[in-house]
């Protein structure tokens, strides 16, 4: 006897006239199994003894099929718009204009997945080795650079862009340029200055137009120099891990995807028109879920002090008082390569990273593992200045 015959034929012997609790004792049920039947079977209904779904009639997580509609169109319409972001939280602020019960984020996104809408891409994954990074504290505390390229245009050659963007607002700055010359890279870290704002520091890779020399590593390159004189801190992130500069290498994948692979380029001179407009349109409308959606331009904090729009470089540039920080992962060989100069370091620190600060006043090297200083040597500084009417830039 299945289940459905055991309830009728417990409420049939109710109505014969049996007790409730000899009715369900001899079927081996509780009272409130009985009495739960016997309230279904007086409710009237045909199919009171079959059982009912215990699905709840409304679930917060539901989404209806008209709000899915709508997700999957705004997702498609955002597809279509240049520059636009197409991920959840972008749906979302989008949907919410029409002043309508908006689906959390999460659902959204299960949305897209259910219909095959995603892009996936890797993600990184930390190798449990403790990183001395700095963590940006407001607008203009911490600019990270990188260069893209080179980019090759069908009937106009090729191009890089110099990208800078505030690791804190993710404000950017995009600066297409012909060649990856000390000199283009400057004049662009000028514009971005004069643009954004002077930072604390400068966060970038190890490539020799911003270093200077390895035949004089203490001579110090026009960037750094630079840098120097307008009192920015350069960081060097270590050698061979582009992801270090995370906040600018996703920015660079935007460029790529948004930017340069969106539209079809005649010349470089349309690329360089181009680029002011994404430029805008990402500090006006990109929003990013680690600023809770805001804008860049709805991030920005604090006092933008602008670099003048007539600045020029002194024709004799000196190394100023000032702090050189670099980021290096010290291997077996316990060496530390400071612009190709090799420095000896302590067993405590192998396969760990230092933070190495150059005080060009003390013209000393401080060099600190979990903060703690592990080691201190002399860092002598050429007296001259570099002459930038005798050389080229």
């Amino acid at each position: 006897m299945d289940e459905e015959q055991l309830r009728e034929l417990a409420i049939q012997r109710y109505n014969n006239g049996e007790t409730p609790k000899l009715i369900y004792t001899s079927l081996n049920r509780t009272k409130q199994w009985f009495f739960k039947w016997l309230k279904r079977f007086k409710s009237g209904e045909p199919d009171w003894a079959n059982e009912l779904s215990r699905k709840p009639h409304h679930s917060p997580k539901k989404i209806d099929q008209i709000m899915e509609q709508a997700v999957i169109k705004k997702r498609q319409e955002l597809e279509q718009i240049l520059y636009a972001q197409i991920g959840a939280l972008n749906i979302s602020w989008h949907l919410g204009q029409g002043n309508i019960d908006l689906p959390s984020t999460a659902t959204i996104n299960r949305v897209i997945k259910r219909n095959n809408l995603t892009r996936k891409k890797p993600r990184y994954t930390p190798k449990g080795v403790n990183y001395p990074g700095l963590k940006p504290l407001y607008s203009n505390f911490l600019h990270q650079f990188d260069p893209v390229g080179p980019r090759y245009l069908k009937s106009d050659g090729r191009f890089y862009s110099a990208n800078i963007i505030d690791a804190y607002d993710r404000r950017c700055n995009v600066n297409p340029m012909r060649a990856k010359t000390r000199k283009d890279i400057t004049e662009a870290l000028i514009r971005s200055w004069q643009t954004l704002g002077i930072p604390v520091y400068l966060q970038m890779d190890n490539m020799l137009q911003t270093q200077g020399s390895h035949r004089h590593p203490h001579s110090f390159g026009l960037v750094i120099r630079l840098c120097l004189h307008l009192g920015i801190q350069p960081v060097f992130i270590p050698i061979r891990e582009p992801w270090r500069n995370g906040i600018v290498e996703r920015f660079n994948d935007d460029f790529d995807k948004m930017f340069f692979r969106a539209q079809f380029f005649k010349n470089f001179l349309y690329v360089c028109q181009q680029a002011k407009g994404f430029e805008s349109f990402h500090n006006e409308h990109h929003r990013y879920s680690t600023m809770h959606g805001k804008t860049p331009k709805q991030q920005t904090s604090g006092d933008i002090r602008l670099l003048p729009g007539n600045f020029k470089i002194p024709e004799k540039l000196t190394i100023a008082d000032g702090y050189i920080h670099l980021v290096r992962f010290i291997r077996s060989s316990r060496i530390l390569d400071i612009f190709g100069e090799k420095f000896a370091m302590p067993m405590s620190v192998e396969y760990e990273y230092v933070w190495a600060t150059i005080d060009t006043q003390q013209e000393k090297m401080f060099v600190y593992h979990d903060k703690e200083l592990v080691k201190e040597v002399v860092y002598s500084l050429p007296k001259t200045s570099l002459d930038l009417s005798k050389i080229e830039l």
